[in-house]
């Protein structure tokens, strides 16, 4: 299972980088527009902080403006993915993309149907919003769970990368579900990390060893 951190926020990412569970980073629109970063300056930056893929959404509505996008953000880093809605210009973009050997995959994707044309396009991941699955009246982990089912079955080699993930009890359901990759932003990721009981069991270690200084020290 991969676990990508959805945020552009150097600081945050170069933090759970360092806890050594982190694969790549996901980016869009709104989280670009909101650090203040131009596309290429959050891209480069991420590059400088983290070994793995980064995923950068394309913002234009044809085809072709999806093309030469995704085709450039190859230039900026050397593990870019391209992120491309799951539309009709989407579906001839990525196949476009496919035959160019650029790497790329679906976004927004909402339903099976979906998932299942971008990963005939021998896409490299479809990306189901399970948040807002949910906010649209459906049950967002049981269409991710079909998704992940499916691709099982099917035997393709696209990834099912688990989006808009609100609480660690949607994360433990995807990972129960065997699910291929999920993204989470940073707050979600801390909530993984600690647990009271942890840091009371810690704090009675530290209270029984007392004042005995480095277990290392002679």
């Amino acid at each position: 299972m991969k676990l990508y951190l959805d945020t552009a926020d150097i600081d945050q990412i170069r933090s759970a980088v360092a806890l050594g569970v982190v694969d790549g980073v996901t980016t869009n629109p709104s989280i670009i527009a909101a650090s203040g970063l131009g596309y290429r300056e959050a891209v480069t930056g991420i590059d400088d902080v983290v070994d793995g893929p980064i995923f950068a959404q394309v913002v234009g509505e044809s085809a072709d403006e999806m093309v030469e996008q995704a085709h450039r953000y190859q230039d900026w880093a050397d593990d870019v993915v391209a992120k491309i809605p799951a539309s009709r210009a989407g579906f001839e973009a990525l196949a476009r993309l496919r035959d160019d050997g650029v790497p790329a995959g679906s976004t927004v994707v909402f339903s099976v149907e979906q998932a299942v044309l971008a990963a005939k396009n021998d896409a490299d991941f479809v990306a189901p919003y399970v948040g807002r699955l949910d906010d649209a009246g459906a049950d967002g982990l049981e269409t991710v769970r079909r998704m992940q089912r499916t691709f099982d079955r099917q035997e393709f080699d696209t990834d099912v990368l688990a989006a808009s993930v609100r609480n660690t009890t949607q994360a433990t359901a995807l990972y129960e579900a065997g699910i291929d990759a999920i993204t989470m932003g940073p707050d979600l990721l801390d909530a993984h990390v600690g647990h009271p009981k942890t840091d009371e069991g810690i704090a009675g270690f530290d209270e029984a060893w007392g004042d005995r200084g480095s277990p290392i020290e002679e």
